[in-house]
């Protein structure tokens, strides 16, 4: 009899999996800004992560400037599955002259930058920041004086991604939405998936052959005007232990805020309807859960649902 109830626990194990999710069902998260800074055309060795605005387009004056970002999605299950995400900038600052409206879109980087800590002080021009320190990014460097990007300002396709994530038109001072996008998703999706790939997005100009297309965009050290993330995601259920404890059958599984959560069974691994063993519901935070069945015959095989 023992191993007959050894081997129904390790079938349960095998099939206690089944998941479902809506959008009105999906949480959400916002997420600020963890690191970000500005790559300077005309002070290509300087920094500019400590200024309270990234720099991305092309000045009056002819030099470009791009933004670098990047969002910390450590407070997201390792198994998460991404559904959506939104990239919300504020446009703090336009040219003094009337600006040229232009799409600016956002390229996963490929490899690891330094943020800094630089800002302009003095009589510095606002924006150019200052000498960088070892390990900060630059408009020559990833990390300055030894990790060069393969182009100034960073190469397509090699510094970051050739294809655009996702881009918004922008025109004066506004927040403006950098929407999901099937491209965001699967960016977002590997940075859960693979933290140590996460280097962020490049803001760049869609039209840096035109002057007066610069903009300054809140940075993380503009209390006002942070950058956010929007996340969408749902968290599959994990069946952590599956055990046979005297008469009884023990199942538990850790639950994620925001969503709903059922364990059901039936007495066929193929076939028959899905009957409930308990409702949990709404979880208002992670806890590990231990739910409880009575041993019997016919052998009965569970799953957790949530939705």
């Amino acid at each position: 009899m023992s191993s007959r109830l050894e081997l129904i626990a390790k079938l349960i194990l095998l099939v206690g999996l089944s998941l479902s999710a809506t959008p009105a069902n999906a949480v959400w998260l916002t997420n600020l800004c963890t690191a970000d800074t500005s790559l300077i055309e005309v002070a290509p060795s300087n920094n500019n992560g400590g200024q309270a605005w990234v720099l991305s387009g092309r000045t009056q004056n002819g030099p470009r400037n791009r933004g670098l970002y990047k969002f910390d999605l450590a407070n997201l299950s390792s198994n998460a599955i991404v559904q959506a995400g939104t990239l919300v900038l504020e446009v703090t600052g336009v040219p003094a002259e009337p600006p040229v409206f232009s799409a600016f879109g956002l390229r996963r980087i490929l490899r690891p930058w330094g943020e800094g800590d630089k800002a302009a002080t003095g009589s510095n021009p606002p924006g150019r920041g200052l000498l960088a320190d070892a390990g900060q990014a630059t408009w020559l460097y990833a990390n300055f004086p030894t990790n060069a990007w393969s182009a100034p300002g960073g190469a397509a396709g090699v510094d970051f991604s050739s294809v655009e994530s996702s881009f918004q038109f922008i025109y004066g001072l506004d927040v403006y939405r950098f929407e999901s996008t099937p491209e965001m998703v699967a960016d977002l999706q590997e940075w859960v998936n693979h933290p140590e790939a996460n280097f962020g997005w490049l803001l760049l100009c869609s039209a840096e052959d035109s002057i007066f297309t610069a903009r300054r965009f809140g940075s993380r050290e503009d209390g006002s005007a942070p950058p956010r993330l929007e996340l969408q995601f749902f968290v599959p259920p994990r069946i952590e232990s599956a055990q046979i404890v005297g008469s009884e059958f023990q199942l538990s599984f850790t639950t994620w805020p925001g969503q709903n959560y059922a364990v059901e069974f039936r007495s066929e691994l193929a076939f028959g309807s899905w009957q409930s063993l308990t409702n949990i519901g709404f979880a208002t935070n992670a806890a590990k859960l231990v739910v409880v069945d009575a041993v019997a015959a016919p052998q009965h095989f569970y799953r957790v649902v949530a939705f």
